[in-house]
C-alpha cells in the first residue's frame, strides 16, 4: 500500500494502538551486534577522534607476545631478543537505508506528517540494524579458530572449525565450554553468543539450582550469554556457541563529523546533515528536499519532497594473537552440541 493511499480521508477512519500494531513492527533482535558494541572500548581513542572522515584509515597497535621456553641457570653474559609490537587496521563496512515523504501527501490522510516521518525513520533504524546483527554473525564465524590442542571434553572437528560436545554431556555443556577455553589459556570471564537451540539449554540448566536433585546451575558465573536466531551452522542441528574471552571481539561504530556537530538545513535543495538516535545506537542522517508532482501518488501537483539517508559505519574486530602455538589461532571458538 504505497504512499499511505490506503489511509485517505475518504471514509471515516482511525488509528489502531501502539500495542496492537507491534507485531506489524517487529524487527529481527540484534543481541551479537549489541554486545559487539558494547565493547568499544576497543581501542584507548575514540574513532570518533581518529576518523575525522570516510575514507581515513585507522591503525592500533600493541605490544606483540614472545613465546620462549624458560631458562635452568643464571648467566653473566646474558643475551636476549629485542621484542617487538604489531598493529591491526581497522576496516569499515557502511549499511545505509533511504526514503522519501511528501509535504502534502498527508493533509488528506488519517496520519499526520511527524507521526509518519517519525515512523519511517525508526524503521530504517530497524532496517539497518537487521543487517548488523547479520553481519556481525558472519564476520564472528569467519575469524573463529581453525586449530585446536588435544581437547579434554571436547573434540574438534577440523572439517567444520568446531569443537563437539557429546550427547552424553549436554547437561554439563556451559561447564566445557569454560574448561576448554582454560585449556586455550583463555581464563576469567567469558562472552558467549547461542543460537536458539543452546539458549534453551542455558535457560533450563541455570533453573536447575541447589534445591533440585541434579544441580546444573553452578556452570553459569562467569558467563555473559545473549541468543541470536541469525547464528546457526547447517553441521549441527542441536545447537551451536561461539565462545570468546569477555571483550575479546567488538564493533566500533562511527558516524561522520559534519553529522556529530549538525550542519545545513534539512528543508532545502542542498539539505543538511545530523543525527537520529534508537534503541540507543546514533545513527548517520542526511536530508534534502525537492520540488516535486506527487499528483500521481496521491499527493499534490505542486508538493515538496523530502529524501532522508540513515547510515551507520561499523568496524568489526577481534583480540589479535600475534604469535600460535598448537592451541587456537583466534580468540572466538565455535562449540557444538552433537545428537
Amino acid at each position: 500500500m504505497a504512499n499511505f493511499d490506503v489511509g485517505n480521508l475518504l471514509t471515516a477512519q482511525t488509528m489502531v494502538s501502539d500495542k496492537y500494531k507491534a507485531p506489524e513492527m517487529r524487527m529481527k533482535p540484534a543481541p551479537a551486534f549489541g554486545l559487539l558494541t558494547s565493547n568499544d572500548n576497543f581501542l584507548i581513542v575514540g574513532a570518533e577522534t581518529l576518523k575525522t572522515r570516510d575514507d581515513r584509515a585507522i591503525e592500533a597497535h600493541l605490544l606483540a607476545r614472545t613465546k620462549r621456553a624458560a631458562g635452568s641457570a643464571r648467566a653473566h653474559n646474558h643475551t636476549g631478543t629485542i621484542d617487538d609490537s604489531q598493529k591491526v587496521t581497522l576496516t569499515w563496512t557502511t549499511k545505509s537505508d533511504k526514503f522519501a515523504i511528501s509535504l502534502k501527501l498527508l493533509d488528506k490522510s488519517v496520519f499526520d506528517f511527524n507521526t509518519v516521518l517519525a515512523n519511517k525513520l525508526e524503521q530504517a533504524c530497524m532496517n539497518i540494524l537487521e543487517d548488523k546483527e547479520t553481519e556481525a554473525i558472519a564476520y564472528l564465524r569467519s575469524v573463529r579458530a581453525t586449530q585446536q590442542p588435544t581437547l579434554k571434553g571436547g573434540t574438534f572437528v577440523a572439517a567444520n572449525d568446531a569443537i563437539e560436545i557429546d550427547a552424553v554431556n549436554a547437561n554439563k555443556f556451559y561447564q566445557l565450554v569454560k574448561s576448554i577455553m582454560r585449556q586455550n589459556y583463555f581464563g576469567g570471564q567469558l562472552d558467549i553468543i547461542a543460537d536458539s537451540n543452546m539458549i534453551v539449554a542455558a535457560e533450563y540448566l541455570a533453573a536447575q539450582g541447589a534445591g533440585n536433585a541434579a544441580n546444573t546451575a553452578f556452570q553459569f558465573p562467569g558467563l555473559r550469554i545473549v541468543e541470536s536466531v541469525e547464528l546457526a551452522d547447517t553441521n549441527y542441528d542441536k545447537g551451536i556457541v561461539l565462545a570468546m574471552p569477555a571483550q575479546g571481539a567488538a564493533a566500533l561504530n562511527w558516524i561522520p563529523k559534519q553529522n556529530r556537530q549538525g550542519w545545513g538545513d534539512f528543508n532545502n535543495y542542498v539539505g543538511g546533515f545530523g543525527t537520529f538516535n534508537f534503541m540507543g545506537y546514533t545513527f548517520a542522517l542526511h536530508g534534502y528536499a525537492s520540488r516535486a508532482n506527487t499528483s500521481s501518488s496521491n499527493g499534490d501537483v505542486q508538493d515538496v519532497t523530502m529524501e532522508f539517508e540513515l547510515s551507520l559505519d561499523s568496524s568489526f574486530n577481534v583480540a589479535p594473537l600475534n604469535y600460535t602455538t598448537s592451541r587456537t589461532d583466534s580468540v572466538v571458538v565455535e562449540f557444538a552440541q552433537t545428537p
